[in-house]
């Protein structure tokens, strides 16, 4: 195996990585600020709150977008497991 496609293999899991773990880190940021801007504005300055809150957005995320996740990890596999050969050489 190269460097270079060693290179090109961990540059494409990093990317497969990031595409799946990007939409549920949204969904983490997004509930952060919002929880935390209600949290100023109502002066609650109580974690439980926001580690609740964010808890439950990504869990339920994750939940709604595990059959997608699922196809795009298995997808990748079977994409990885036939171009093999490519990196026995």
């Amino acid at each position: 195996m190269d460097v270079d496609q060693v290179v090109l293999l961990g540059r494409t899991i990093l990317q497969e990585v990031i595409i799946l773990a990007g939409p549920i880190l949204a969904v983490a940021i997004f509930v952060s600020l919002v929880v935390n801007i209600v949290q100023v504005l109502t002066s609650i300055q109580d974690q439980t709150i926001a580690t609740v809150s964010r808890l439950l957005a990504t869990g339920a995320a994750m939940f709604f977008s595990m059959p997608w996740m699922w196809r795009h990890l298995s997808a990748m596999t079977v994409r990885m497991f036939f171009d093999f050969h490519g990196y026995l050489k």
